[in-house]
């Protein structure tokens, strides 16, 4: 009875320990929100040191902060900014002054939200980059900006240039078939969005196709992991980005892709043989496409020595048969003949 007794103590004074002990594993094996960020994308900085910043805000007007503003997780607008301040807009514990944030170091950032430039300390520098802030990595409600990426999803980020001044002429087909040129800023496929929406002879009006609306970009298929393969471009066809031809999507915008399949007739995916995939060519009088064995794709991303990393299992398998396939297929055969000679 005593030993009975002393076991259900022992586990009695063991269950706190016990419990404390999961708590701090499953704490530490959680990836996403914590008290300094992200583990994808951490807070930088110094933390709980004594002090002042000056902070200049929108309005040029100037404030001080605590010395380790943005160096965790924290809704450091909130009583600060002007407009976090009662009676003001948005006001205390509203919108994103309630939201929490903190700086990071956007070479060591993989969110789908990308973190953006500080206007608070435009002086400062980190490794002799700007400072970035990011409100993602402290579970911020930027809902927009998660669920519509603007540079495209982690593993296929948009390529380009963002922000250039003057137009690229393209030159695309109306609902007729004909061929009209169409100037389209010259930053087009840059960064996620509705590049065709105005501009593209259908996407005008009020009776637009559903693809008008759809965000893209433009993305290397070398660095685009997406299941989801990008697709080689109708609209410059002749541009290619680091010797390779130039590719797009919908998916890494998180866009449904309406268009390709109706319009870009001679997109690699829409050959459903060998023989009309292998007979597409570039302008240049080089292969389009290849063949995986059942599906199509661009050369690149079947054949080109930097895309091998990224072609997925759904790849892999059209041109190699399933594990244990051939095995499989020779005890069916051993069977057979065994069944024969008896």
């Amino acid at each position: 009875m005593k030993s009975a007794i002393a076991t259900a103590s022992a586990l009695l004074i063991a269950a706190p320990a016990a419990a404390v002990s999961v708590d701090h594993v499953a704490l530490r094996s959680k990836p996403v929100v914590a008290h300094f960020g992200d583990t994808r994308c951490p807070c930088i900085g110094f933390d709980n040191i004594q002090g002042e910043t000056l902070v200049s805000f929108g309005d040029k007007t100037q404030a001080a902060s605590p010395a380790d503003l943005g160096a965790r997780c924290e809704a450091w607008d909130d009583g600060r900014n002007p407009a976090c301040k009662e009676g003001e807009e948005p006001g205390i514990g509203n919108g994103w002054c309630g939201q929490k944030w903190c700086y990071v170091d956007s070479c060591n950032c993989d969110l789908p939200v990308m973190p953006k430039v500080s206007t608070y300390v435009p002086d400062a520098t980190y490794r002799g980059k700007p400072i970035f802030f990011s409100y993602a990595t402290c579970g911020g409600k930027d809902s927009w900006s998660e669920e519509i990426p603007e540079v495209g999803k982690p593993g296929c980020k948009c390529i380009g240039f963002d922000n250039i001044p003057g137009t690229t002429d393209i030159s695309v087909k109306d609902e007729d078939g004909d061929e009209k040129v169409v100037s389209y800023p010259a930053e087009i496929g840059g960064t996620c969005k509705a590049w065709d929406d105005g501009v593209h002879p259908m996407c005008r009006g009020k009776d637009k196709p559903e693809w008008c609306k759809e965000r893209w970009c433009y993305v290397d298929p070398c660095t685009c992991n997406l299941k989801k393969k990008p697709y080689v471009t109708m609209y410059l066809p002749e541009a290619t980005f680091t010797g390779k031809s130039l590719y797009y999507s919908y998916h890494t915008c998180g866009s449904e892709d309406h268009f390709t399949k109706k319009y870009n007739i001679e997109a690699c995916q829409n050959q459903k043989s060998k023989d009309k995939c292998l007979d597409l060519k570039l302008k240049t009088g080089a292969a389009k496409c290849a063949w995986t064995g059942t599906q199509c794709f661009g050369w690149e991303i079947v054949e080109h020595p930097l895309c091998k990393k990224v072609i997925d299992k759904t790849v892999k398998s059209a041109v190699a048969p399933p594990p244990g396939f051939v095995a499989a297929a020779l005890s069916v055969v051993l069977a057979i003949f065994t069944s024969l000679a008896a």
